[in-house]
């Protein structure tokens, strides 16, 4: 396996962070990943190693405001800024490497929102699309007030740094993998009230959009993630003929980060599909 990294000029000129991982031989596909929410790339060792050996590329970058690239911390002044830079970073890095290979996009949590977002309005050039802790509403434990006082602040207080709502436990029923996001100096728990109001905004819009989706699509959840609600409503509403709905029983939000035996499984389902989708 090959790592490479480097940086890539994204929307509005922000120098952002990239990193991909390269099978040794012929790559057969590359997976355009696409991180959630106050996390990074390189917390998707997971899906690395199941893919890349495999055959299978995995490149990403850091959003804005993530991991090693620039901008303020859990901030975004639109979410089409999110949607532009995986353009931007497709046009310099991906289709700049691998021109004609074909391309995944994987996108977990937010990513999962930017990942459709993003397929919906640039269709061309994506053989396939996998969504991971995914929705079409805020999930349940948002409270409908909560929503509208940020929509507020959105407007008064942008920039602020609040606490995120969602305790670290949510993410997985692996202890070791909670430690580890609890430590990782590139995580955080802060949001500002735009991000946080994007978002909300987001995950309506894309969802409506979704009959728009003709490309194959993939979505994994567990049956304990709370991130998101609406999520067998998400795959309703998905236009592609050629679509399928993974539901893990007993799993949480990352369920590519779950407990070694269900996550064993999770990861050889997303293979086998990308193999049967090539």
């Amino acid at each position: 396996m090959q790592t490479v990294t480097g940086s890539f000029v994204g929307s509005g000129g922000l120098s952002l962070f990239w990193k991909g991982w390269l099978p040794q031989g012929d790559v057969k596909a590359v997976i355009h990943l696409i991180h959630g929410y106050a996390e990074h790339v390189d917390r998707y060792a997971n899906v690395v190693n199941e893919l890349v050996p495999a055959g299978y590329a995995v490149m990403g970058n850091d959003h804005r405001g993530h991991g090693r690239s620039d901008g303020r911390r859990g901030h975004v002044r639109r979410f089409q800024d999110f949607v532009d830079d995986e353009h931007l970073f497709y046009l310099q890095v991906i289709r700049f490497r691998m021109p004609d290979v074909p391309r995944f996009v994987l996108g977990h949590s937010m990513g999962s929102l930017i990942a459709m977002d993003y397929v919906e309005q640039r269709p061309e050039n994506v053989k396939g699309l996998v969504l991971s802790g995914t929705g079409s509403k805020p999930g349940p434990d948002i409270p409908p007030l909560l929503v509208k006082i940020t929509g507020i602040l959105s407007s008064v207080l942008p920039w602020v740094h609040v606490k995120s709502p969602l305790p670290p436990e949510f993410i997985s029923r692996d202890e070791d993998v909670v430690k580890a996001y609890v430590e990782d100096p590139l995580v955080y728990n802060v949001i500002t009230p735009r991000l946080a109001h994007e978002m909300n905004k987001s995950v309506v819009r894309v969802a409506s959009g979704a009959h728009a989706l003709a490309m194959p699509v993939l979505i994994q959840l567990g049956s304990l993630d709370t991130s998101f609600s609406g999520q067998r409503e998400l795959f309703e509403a998905i236009g592609s003929k050629d679509k399928t709905f993974k539901l893990y029983e007993g799993l949480k939000h990352e369920v590519y980060n779950e407990l070694p035996q269900d996550r064993k499984r999770v990861l050889e389902d997303l293979r086998a599909w990308l193999d049967a989708h090539l």
